[in-house]
């Protein structure tokens, strides 16, 4: 059995799909300890993504007090301390493939015992659905503007999940009623039904989650709030100067550490003021190669056609598989499987916007390659090598999934966090980039929220021709079905 092999088969018992999970064996959860989380693939497919919530309140307070070091830690996480999947003998007799087998047993063993610590994500219908809902709506939002845009919805959900934790009245319910959620209760399981579900770092393959509070050094807040936070989020929580350059270094180093440096590395991920009282903080990374590579020697030049008609030289990879595509009204699509996620391209057909496409809120559940109409066939590659990004301003998203308390000084309810008042959310943004190459696909983002006081087919219906050298999407999702990262490619300049 090959190594891909090997992981397929681990894969799908960690991660089965809906139909794989009546036959899941349960086990019974074992205690784990913790370690912090981090990157160990090289480069392949890699997704960063951090989502901040930046809280204001009265003028005054923060600025200077700290030194110049790191920031004052309040709490910090612990993460699952996992083995590595072990590396198939390249030589050797039976002594050493019994030696794998007994190691790769062990490693399957430990992944499965430590996800099933908690309810399973394939388990909960009502969790998938107010996700599905969640993504879709807020998709549609936030990548409603023009050029190439990047959103990730799971970032996005558990900034606003720990939003909910530290406010209370009108503003925690629009935020439950815009994650389809009854409580907080409710939400603290889901998130860590998703969290175990999601994690994933064993050497081939990484899906990591980061989240952090960021508090002003000047202000009062309650302890409870943060434990839970650290508690129900894995959540690190930090007293910083705010409105200085350390404040806003720390929280960069932060999200770079989190996100490989694909994020921070390269400058500030946000400038806060000395009116700033608190940042939510919540990144997602996630890393792997194509099941199978592209080959650079098959590479050719060719023309992307922008969206504003524009012609743009690029480097186009090329291969031919033998798969699933949907061919519908308006679009074609075919997907790749990487050893972290599916990623799924949807080409629209000639006069369709990616954006059209995503006006519908069911495009994205749509996207099933079980349907009755899906087509199994000739799937022939040409996908250029790129590397775009986006900055998107989230307000009007939140405003759009029915959060509106939380951003108006007079309504905004933070009590459960501090007696602070008036304190509110007056930014939401995220950054974000996509390179894709013959390894995979490398993308990152950052979202800040602040506050203040072809042609027609083929001849033959079973080829699919993919190529897209117009404007796309594209999907990277969870073996789950949760949609990490979706993006659209307007242009590669």
């Amino acid at each position: 059995m090959t190594l891909m092999e090997q992981y397929k088969r681990a894969n799908e018992a960690l991660h089965p799909t809906g139909k794989a999970a009546e036959g899941a064996l349960s086990g019974a959860a074992k205690p784990r300890s913790r370690r912090p989380l981090r990157a160990v693939i090289p480069a392949g497919i890699a997704a960063a993504l951090a989502v901040v919530l930046l809280v204001t309140g009265v003028p005054g307070l923060g600025g200077g007090g700290m030194s110049a070091s790191a920031a004052y830690a309040l709490a910090e996480p612990t993460y699952p301390d996992l083995p590595h999947m072990p590396t198939e003998p390249l030589n050797g007799g039976d002594a050493a493939w019994e030696r794998f087998n007994e190691d790769y047993d062990a490693y399957w063993q430990a992944w499965k015992d430590f996800q099933d610590e908690v309810p399973r994500l394939y388990e909960q219908e009502d969790l998938l659905s107010a996700l599905a809902d969640f993504s879709a709506e807020s998709t549609t939002l936030a990548l409603a503007g023009e050029g190439n845009g990047v959103y990730s919805p799971i970032s996005l959900w558990f900034a606003l999940a720990m939003l909910a934790e530290t406010t209370d009245g009108d503003s925690r319910q629009e935020i439950l009623d815009a994650l389809g959620a009854e409580d907080v209760e409710q939400l603290r399981s889901w998130a860590d039904s998703l969290w175990h579900d999601l994690y994933t770092d064993d050497g081939a393959a990484a899906v990591l989650l980061g989240t952090s509070l960021w508090l002003n050094e000047g202000m009062d807040y309650r302890q409870e709030t943060v434990d839970s936070l650290a508690e129900h989020y894995y959540a690190g929580s930090y007293r910083v100067p705010m409105g200085t350059d350390e404040a806003d270094d720390a929280l960069s180093a932060w999200t770079a550490e989190r996100t490989n440096g694909l994020i921070g590395a390269d400058g500030k991920v946000l400038e806060t003021t000395p009116d700033t009282l608190m940042v939510l903080a919540s990144t997602l990374y996630a890393m792997g190669r194509w099941s199978d590579e592209f080959r650079a020697e098959n590479n050719t030049d060719d023309v992307f056609t922008a969206a504003d008609g524009t012609e743009q030289e690029a480097e186009f990879m090329h291969r031919t598989d033998d798969s699933t595509f949907l061919r519908r009204e308006g679009y074609q699509a075919a997907y790749l499987y990487t050893t972290a996620a599916q990623v799924v391209f949807v080409l629209p057909d000639e006069g369709v916007s990616p954006r059209d496409l995503l006006a519908d809120p069911d495009l994205l559940g749509s996207l099933d390659f079980e349907d009755e109409d899906a087509i199994y066939g000739e799937v022939q590659w040409s996908l250029p090598k790129f590397d775009v990004g986006s900055d998107l301003d989230l307000k009007s998203t939140l405003a759009g999934l029915g959060i509106a308390s939380v951003l108006d000084p007079e309504a905004a309810d933070f009590s459960p966090l501090t007696d602070t008042d008036p304190v509110w959310l007056n930014q939401a943004k995220q950054i974000a980039r996509v390179k894709v190459d013959e390894q995979g696909i490398e993308a990152a983002a950052v979202t800040l929220l602040g506050a203040s006081g072809a042609g027609g087919p083929p001849e033959d219906p079973q080829i699919c021709v993919m190529d897209l050298d117009r404007p796309f999407l594209f999907v990277i999702r969870s073996n789950n079905d949760v949609n990490l990262f979706v993006g659209v490619v307007d242009s590669l300049v």
